[in-house]
């Protein structure tokens, strides 16, 4: 535990020294953005990485979010929408605050679905069903300079009550597929209480220079999670590439996966783009491998240190903006045999 909060501690000390070494000038009030929000519908599954049929690990994903439009917040947020930024930053930019709700669920199993006794070297069977409450704050100067800070507070629940066997059961009854036998031995129902920080930037700190006449950008973000579902922290960056960039962050992901912004300009005509990015995670506490809290059941030994690899495309057509992820994630417990893939589809809305 004490060099998983070295890890923590120096991620979070990079992950600020980054933030605090941008520059930032300007104020220019034509920034503010005009939206009155944004719905966004995410599927996450391991399908879409493989051609034969399969269930493994964390094998599905769903969340509906809606993300409010600009709006004043009360002076009691006040220290959650000004945390530590550059000396001039707060003085000189434009910054907005957001809301935002999301409804979600991920379903986890052993890689042998066919047997229906415990599989004790493998991940345990589990769901977990979640609303998460967002708080965003975007600090911005120019086109090309913005920051934007997310507090996500889960409240949810792991086990039965989740109601993973209920969907993935009932979705291959309804798709002819076989069901996983071995739901009975899930984890308990446990409360999950999780709160996380994200941070992203893009700023000429991290200026890339044009390819073959298009436009490049790269977009740290680190993150720090603290609760009984998830405790890590981690750092990353996204990488894009495309005719006409649009200053968002990039499509987001289901929980873990960090960094990305539901919220995108939304203007008539198509463009596109297409990212790559990497996300390292040091991993004190994982409920979906170290089991329940607060009572004996199925686990696995967990690896301390877990990486996202991921490459994609987005389109935006008019107001709506769809993109499809292939994810790679490493080894997440010891004797797992290979990476796990997944992939991702999100469209989004703006209102």
């Amino acid at each position: 535990m004490k060099e998983i909060r070295c890890a923590a501690l120096g991620l979070s000390g990079a992950l600020f020294f980054a933030s605090a070494t941008a520059v930032f000038a300007g104020d220019d009030r034509d920034l503010l953005p005009q939206d009155d929000g944004f719905v966004t519908l995410q599927v996450e599954n391991d399908l879409f990485a493989h051609i034969a049929n399969t269930d493994r690990h964390y094998t599905n994903g769903l969340q509906g979010s809606w993300l409010s439009g600009p709006r004043e917040m009360p002076g009691w947020m006040g220290p959650l929408t000004k945390l530590p930024v550059p000396g001039r930053f707060e003085a000189a930019t434009i910054s907005h605050h957001r809301v935002g709700v999301s409804l979600g669920q991920a379903i986890f199993t052993p890689d042998d679905t066919e047997t229906s006794a415990p599989v004790p070297d493998d991940r345990p069977y589990t769901g977990w069903l979640h609303l998460t409450f967002t708080l965003q704050t975007v600090y911005r100067t120019n086109s090309n300079s913005a920051m934007q800070d997310q507090w996500k507070l889960d409240l949810g629940v792991v086990g039965p009550a989740a109601l993973g066997e209920e969907v993935q059961n009932n979705w291959h009854v309804l798709i002819g597929a076989d069901e996983s036998n071995g739901w009975d031995n899930q984890l308990e129902n446990e409360p999950g209480v999780n709160l996380t920080l994200e941070r992203a930037w893009r700023s000429d700190l991290f200026a890339t220079p044009e390819v073959m006449g298009f436009e490049t950008d790269f977009i740290p973000h680190g993150v720090l999670a603290l609760g009984n579902v998830q405790t890590y922290a981690g750092l990353g960056g996204t990488l894009r590439f495309g005719p006409d960039l649009p200053d968002d962050f990039g499509p987001p992901r289901i929980y873990p996966g960090i960094g990305g912004s539901e919220w995108f300009h939304a203007e008539d005509g198509f463009d596109w783009y297409l990212f790559a990015g990497v996300e390292g995670r040091a991993v004190a506490r994982d409920i979906f491998l170290d089991g329940n809290t607060f009572r004996d059941s199925s686990s696995v030994d967990k690896k301390n240190f877990v990486a996202d690899f991921k490459l994609g495309a987005v389109a935006v057509v008019g107001r709506a903006r769809v993109s499809f992820t292939h994810i790679l994630r490493t080894r997440e417990f010891h004797g797992q045999d290979k990476p796990d893939q997944f992939g991702g589809i999100t469209v989004g809305w703006a209102l």
